[in-house]
Formats: structure tokens, C-alpha cells, sequence
């Protein structure tokens, strides 16, 4: 009986020890001020409250990819892969394991200098969202978009069915854009309300700016820890649940905030 239980003793240690050897490849963008090269990005800060309060069974690397072959490493079936990059979806709910939200951004907003936001009441709807069809048709309200992004099946769709005079000028980058509203060369750009705020403290000349909500989509993005199916991830992302769950005022958000205009802030906190 004592060798017996002697041996389930031995078996356990070497089960643990087995746990502590398991790594965790964490994979990101480089999408200031999300995910920055120097990790100060606020989603960055949401990866570090996490990974410091997960089980120590865990060893943890991070990696800055651009987003296709992030996508290809999701892929390996060798590693245990993760990341906070990935919007939740139907087609990916199916293929990984996803945790709790962890990430409540704000969806793409219309970007327009604060002065002439009322320029734009004409074309909302009720509830204050710009109709973007109806943006398309405004010939005195010219526009930019990266024409190497995707918006989504929806605003890509607009966008692809506009008009050939209509107001839109596609840029390849989204770098200068706040620089050409400054300019007033343009009157609105499609951009993520925190990527507006951090190019325009980049400028440090430009003008104050709105961010007005678009009427075809969700003013929210949703998103959990995404990790390929492997048993690290199986342990792994219940583990995620309990700890987010334990966190209900998302404390991990709070530096996503400081990029947020007041209305956008409003507009994605849990209390709205």
C-alpha cells in the first residue's frame, strides 16, 4: 500500500511538473495605440494584468506579427497560440477556443474636426449616427479611407457600391489622415476613435475632434483571449474565464479610456 501511494505521489509530481513546462505564445500587431513595439499600448496593459495573474503552471512569450501570418501561426497545431487581436465571431467560435470579452473597443467612427461636426446633422438618424450610405451621397463632404483596410462586410459593401464621383478619396495609409483634416482638405476619415486621438497627439497641431457613431454598424467591438484548440488552451482559457469573471468593472480597460473622446467613452462603458 505504501509503495502503491508512494508511486501516485511520484505520478502527480511529474503531472505538475509536466504543467509548469507549458508555454503559451502570445501573438499581436503592431496597432498603436493597441499594441505598441514598446508594449505600452492599452491593449498591451490588458495582457500584462492577465498574464500576471494567471496560474505560474504557465510560461509566456510574445511575439509582434503582422496579421496574416499571425492567422497562419494560429494555425500550428504544435504550439499553444494565443491572442487578443481577433473580433468574435460565429466562424471563429467554431475553429478556437475563446475566453470572456476581454477587449470592449469602440467600433470605426466618422473622425470630423469638433467645429464643423454639426455640418453632419442633416444625414443622422434618430439616435445621432451618421448614415453612411447617405454620407456617400453628400458631394459637399469629402472623405478618406485606407484603401488597403478592411471595414467590414457592411461599410466595405457601401463603399464598393458608391458612385464613381463619389466624395471619397482612398488613401494607402491611414498615417496622414488627421493631418489632411487638420488641413481641412478633407471633412471626415474612417478611423477607430483611439487610432484619431493617438495620430492627433502625434500632430500635436491638430484640431480638436469628434467622433460621430455610424449608423450600419455596432458601436462596440467585442472580443475574447483566442487561442488555437491544443490541451495547454483547454486548461488555459477556463482558467481566463475565472479571472475575468472575478473582475466585473474590467479593470484592464481603464487605459483604454484615456484614448477615448468624452462621447466615445460614454458610449463603450459597461455603465451606458
Amino acid at each position: 500500500m505504501l509503495g502503491c501511494a508512494l508511486l501516485a505521489m511520484w505520478l502527480a509530481g511529474v503531472a505538475h511538473d509536466a504543467r509548469a513546462e507549458e508555454k503559451v505564445l502570445w501573438l499581436k500587431t503592431d496597432w498603436p495605440p493597441v499594441f505598441m513595439q514598446n508594449r505600452q499600448g492599452f491593449g498591451d496593459a490588458a495582457l500584462a494584468w492577465l498574464m500576471a495573474r494567471l496560474p505560474s503552471d504557465y510560461t509566456h512569450e510574445i511575439r509582434s506579427l503582422p496579421l496574416p501570418r499571425l492567422l497562419r501561426l494560429m494555425e500550428d497545431p504544435q504550439a499553444t497560440v494565443c491572442t487578443s487581436n481577433l473580433l468574435r465571431t460565429p466562424t471563429r467560435e467554431a475553429q478556437y477556443l475563446i475566453s470572456r470579452d476581454i477587449m470592449r473597443m469602440p467600433a470605426l467612427g466618422l473622425v470630423v474636426r469638433s467645429a464643423d461636426a454639426s455640418e453632419f446633422l442633416p444625414i443622422q438618424d434618430a439616435r445621432g449616427m451618421v448614415e453612411f450610405r447617405r454620407l456617400l451621397q453628400q458631394a459637399a463632404l469629402d472623405g478618406a479611407v485606407n484603401q488597403n483596410r478592411s471595414y467590414g462586410p457592411v461599410l466595405d459593401g457601401l463603399l464598393r457600391d458608391a458612385a464613381p464621383d463619389a466624395p471619397v478619396t482612398r488613401l494607402p495609409k491611414t498615417g496622414n489622415m488627421v493631418s489632411m483634416l487638420a488641413a481641412k482638405r478633407l471633412d471626415w476619415i474612417l478611423l477607430y476613435p483611439f487610432e484619431a486621438i493617438w495620430q492627433a497627439r502625434q500632430e500635436q497641431t491638430a484640431p480638436v475632434l469628434s467622433v460621430l457613431p455610424i449608423a450600419e454598424i455596432p458601436t462596440v467591438n467585442l472580443g475574447g483571449i483566442t487561442c488555437n484548440r491544443t490541451p495547454t488552451s483547454e486548461r488555459l482559457v477556463p482558467a481566463i474565464d475565472v479571472i475575468l469573471a472575478a473582475h466585473p468593472d474590467e479593470p484592464w480597460l481603464q487605459p483604454m479610456y484615456a484614448w477615448l473622446d468624452p462621447d466615445t467613452r460614454q458610449r463603450v462603458s459597461p455603465r451606458h
